[in-house]
């Protein structure tokens, strides 16, 4: 028990009180994010200095799922290149399809993890208002 107490002492804790009105929102936040209110504090500061993108649950999820699509093109990628090292590669005006759909595909999945970690940081820091004003932004 004492070495459980001393490790805890190790890291730095807030303890605060909430207004009731607060307490809701921190109750609303912990249910539209399915997250414990230790982590929804804990994005919400990072959000707040953009040290971090502050994802959803749901969000979570799919950037799972698009890291799994970027492996999957990524091993489709050294497949490729173990191809033309081995002298098996086709000319490339006959691969020309292959790699804009390629490249529509990484497009996309950057597109989606822009989405959710620019605009939703965004969105989530001007709803908490935690979004400096234009000249108090560092150059």
């Amino acid at each position: 028990m004492a070495g459980a107490a001393a490790g805890r002492r190790g890291k730095p804790r807030l303890r605060t009180e909430l207004s009731t009105a607060d307490e809701q929102r921190l109750q609303d936040a912990v249910a539209l994010f399915g997250l414990p209110k230790a982590e929804v504090v804990r994005r919400l500061i990072r959000a707040s200095v953009q040290a971090g993108p502050a994802l959803s649950s749901e969000n979570t999820q799919a950037v799972v799922a698009l890291a799994q699509q970027v492996r999957m093109v990524g091993r489709n990628l050294s497949q490729v290149l173990k191809a033309i090292h081995r002298g098996q590669a086709v000319d490339m005006e006959d691969t020309e399809a292959i790699w804009r759909g390629l490249h529509e595909a990484i497009a996309a999945i950057d597109g989606e993890l822009t989405e959710m970690t620019v605009a939703y940081g965004s969105k989530l820091r001007r709803q908490a208002k935690l979004t400096l004003s234009a000249d108090e932004c560092p150059a």
